[in-house]
């Protein structure tokens, strides 16, 4: 055996296919064959041998060739949503305005008190809040319905 013995299990996978895969000359049959019903298939069978002798540096040059003509496959833009904008936030004079906080404590509310409006654009909404003017995207606001008692309370 040309093996290193003191590392005889590295090559004991391969000792026991040749036992299964070798043919029994009195039952004209491998184990593999008695055991499972049909011949294993070797690594070896795996392969189709080459027809065609070719030259390395030709190989190489077509297999280089074939490598720049292949252009990568189309991706999808996934997580593209649409976020709803109701038609009453060109209307409106108070909105909600959206928590994005990543953690949420309990039971936190969705979205903070109604903010008076004090200038809008098609994106962007200037809202009075805590005192101060802020500007916020439009992404992150839903009309507010408040009575008229409420409009001169002020919000926060």
């Amino acid at each position: 055996m040309a093996h290193d013995i003191s590392q005889w299990t590295n090559v004991l996978p391969t000792i026991l296919l040749v036992f299964r895969a070798t043919l029994k000359e009195d039952l004209q049959a491998t184990t593999a064959e008695m055991i499972y019903g049909a011949p294993i298939r070797l690594a070896s069978d795996f392969l189709c041998p080459s027809k065609q002798n070719t030259d390395p540096s030709t190989f190489v040059g077509r297999l280089r060739d074939s490598m720049q003509r292949l252009s990568p496959p189309t991706t999808q833009h996934h997580g593209q949503n649409t976020i709803f904008v109701s038609k009453d936030l060109t209307t409106c004079s108070h909105i909600f305005l959206r928590t994005d906080s990543k953690k949420k404590k309990g039971l936190q509310p969705p979205y903070e008190d109604p903010y008076e409006i004090v200038n809008r654009t098609e994106k962007v909404f200037r809202i009075l809040r805590h005192g101060k003017e802020v500007s916020v995207s439009v992404d992150r606001q839903k009309p507010a319905y408040v009575s008229i008692e409420l409009v001169d309370i002020p919000a926060g």
